[in-house]
């Protein structure tokens, strides 16, 4: 359990080296590990499951990489993004964002009986056999499934290119696509930054400095509210990528052809742009990482080193719309509402309290003076005279008597 431990901090911690370039992104969406993107299992490159490889996520990044007894390593950082503004479209639109090295080791054969010392990348030199790749990134999709499929045209980089560089130079990779307001703003570019003196790029000298730039390849409109973007730097010297796109397949082939930085880490980021119907998962079959590697001078033959991770499952993220409240509307129904008269009076009827269990109910309904307070009384305002009158009669009859 301490050695798997140790194992896994390594691991961690070698990945994490890789590069120290930074992922901008705006009007897309990173995708969760292990929830929106998942993953089966990793093999080597002879498709076996061995100690030496390892894949997992940290957080939304996913770590994978590989090693041999040489001490050779072959490591990769891999993002996963969905656009916003694909939602518009009818389709969803993601893009990896995979960052891949060749690393060689330091326990080569400088003799079959001396061990200890520095590998290389495998170069295009006379004691190196053959030409392969020190670097190698290759997806597999199946478009049989008619589920989506790789957007070969928008992947970075989506044609071959070559570099004569004698220093260090710095690379920035761009993938955009617009919003229905910005139908047709869809594009990609590679940008070349920091350029050494007397630098060739595809066969064309440059301008160097550390303020230059040059274009290496670009293609249509780069959106700048959707879009996402990387910058890195690569210390090989001379060197070729060959891409090969189609709607199933995307695979980039790095080719060293100057063997005097060879004991350097070969490294570049790719743009895995894909496309599929609007919230249906996609399923990328493979996608493979490898490099080959010198081992001694006496060793006429390439060492390969490779990692295979399967099944990785993309799913559309849990968003939600933003809509704008739309103001109310008074709709006039052509009638008028009925207002009752000034002056006109409501009926009122009051209860008192008589002391028993009837209450003494009084209407005022013909009474204007008791409307307006002004009198208690409901008889006329004579009624005392009728009153006192036989009284009066009676007095005058006894002084009479």
């Amino acid at each position: 359990m301490i050695n798997f431990i140790s194992w896994l901090l390594l691991s961690t911690a070698i990945a994490e080296d890789i590069s120290s370039s930074e992922t901008a992104y705006t009007g897309a969406t990173i995708l969760e590990g292990d929830w929106e993107v998942q993953f089966d299992t990793v093999t080597n490159i002879e498709d076996e499951v061995v100690p030496s490889t390892y894949a997992f996520f940290e957080g939304n990044t996913l770590y994978v990489g590989n090693s041999d007894d040489n001490g050779n390593t072959v490591d990769g950082i891999i993002e996963f993004f969905w656009f916003q503004s694909s939602i518009d479209r009818g389709t969803d639109f993601y893009v990896a964002v995979i960052k891949a090295r060749t690393s060689p080791g330091d326990d080569c054969y400088w003799a079959p009986w001396l061990s200890g010392y520095d590998c290389h990348l495998w170069a295009d030199e006379y004691q190196d056999f053959g030409e392969y790749p020190v670097l190698s990134v290759e997806a597999f999709t199946d478009v049989s499934r008619e589920a989506g499929a790789f957007r070969w045209d928008w992947s970075v980089p989506f044609e071959n290119y070559g570099v004569d560089a004698y220093g260090q130079i710095s690379f920035s990779n761009q993938y955009g696509i617009g919003s229905t307001a910005q139908t047709g703003m869809e594009g990609s570019a590679m940008s070349a930054l920091n350029i050494p003196d007397n630098t060739n790029i595809n066969g064309v000298p440059v301008n160097g400095g550390a303020e230059a730039s040059a274009s290496v390849q670009s293609k249509g409109y780069i959106s700048s509210e959707y879009k996402v973007q990387t910058q890195y730097d690569v210390t090989l010297y001379e060197w070729d990528v060959f891409v090969d796109g189609r709607a199933n397949l995307m695979a980039w082939d790095m080719y060293l052809n100057l063997g005097v930085r060879d004991n350097q880490s070969a490294y570049h980021e790719y743009f895995l742009a894909i496309q599929v119907e609007e919230g249906q998962p996609f399923m990328l079959d493979e996608l493979n990482l490898l490099g080959n590697f010198d081992t001694g001078w006496w060793n006429p033959f390439r060492t390969e080193l490779g990692l295979s991770v399967k099944n990785i499952q993309i799913y559309q993220p849990v968003w939600e719309e933003i809509n704008e409240e739309e103001p109310e509307v008074e709709i006039d129904t052509g009638t008028e509402e009925e207002v009752a008269e000034e002056g006109e009076e409501e009926t009122v009827t009051e209860k008192f309290d008589t002391g028993n269990d009837e209450p003494l109910e009084i209407d005022d309904s013909n009474s204007d003076s008791f409307a307006t307070g002004c009198s208690v009384s409901r008889l006329p305002q004579n009624s005392l005279l009728y009153t006192l009158l036989p009284v009066a009669l009676l007095i005058r009859r006894k002084r009479q008597c």
